[in-house]
């Protein structure tokens, strides 16, 4: 059996949800929206390893954007909501609204390569160039440790002298 998509209106647009599972079927269905929930799940998580706060808001603000566009596409298509003609990412036909997906999947890329960068500038390497990461209290105790071995070191000259 065959699906007929020419039956369903704006198949293209707004009801591109209904014409993939028509076409390929629900269980494709259920795994495009799969997908879509990994996908929002990783951008979740970028987010929440940012340290910077604006960062983290950028971030936490796009993967709302990109799972609401998402229940909107596919809620309308299956009449839970009122269809208002929101385009489901990077499927839907539509020039602008791929490039707009693409850039805010650019802007992600980008939180997590300035996130990363930040993490490895942050933490201190040892002399075999391992990196170790170390809470506020180790950074104490090593700078008071070197103050100390700096001062004995002036001991020494002293007394040389």
């Amino acid at each position: 059996y065959k699906g007929v998509p020419d039956d369903i209106p704006f198949v293209e647009v707004d009801f591109i949800f209904s014409s993939i599972c028509e076409e390929i079927g629900a269980v494709f269905g259920i795994l495009l929206v799969i997908l879509i929930i990994t996908c929002f799940m990783l951008m979740i998580k970028i987010a929440l390893k940012c340290n910077n706060k604006f960062y983290r808001l950028t971030a936490f603000g796009l993967s709302v954007l990109y799972i609401f566009q998402v229940f909107l596409t596919i809620g309308g298509g299956i009449k839970f909501i009122p269809l208002t003609g929101v385009t489901l990412p990077l499927i839907s036909y539509g020039g602008s609204s791929i490039v707009s997906v693409m850039i805010m999947f650019f802007i992600f890329l980008s939180i997590h390569k300035i996130n990363q960068t930040q993490i490895i500038e942050n933490d201190t390497t040892c002399e075999d160039d391992t990196i170790i990461d170390l809470d506020q209290s180790q950074e104490q105790e090593i700078l008071e440790s070197e103050e100390v071995f700096d001062e004995k070191v002036e001991t020494e000259q002293i007394k040389t002298e």
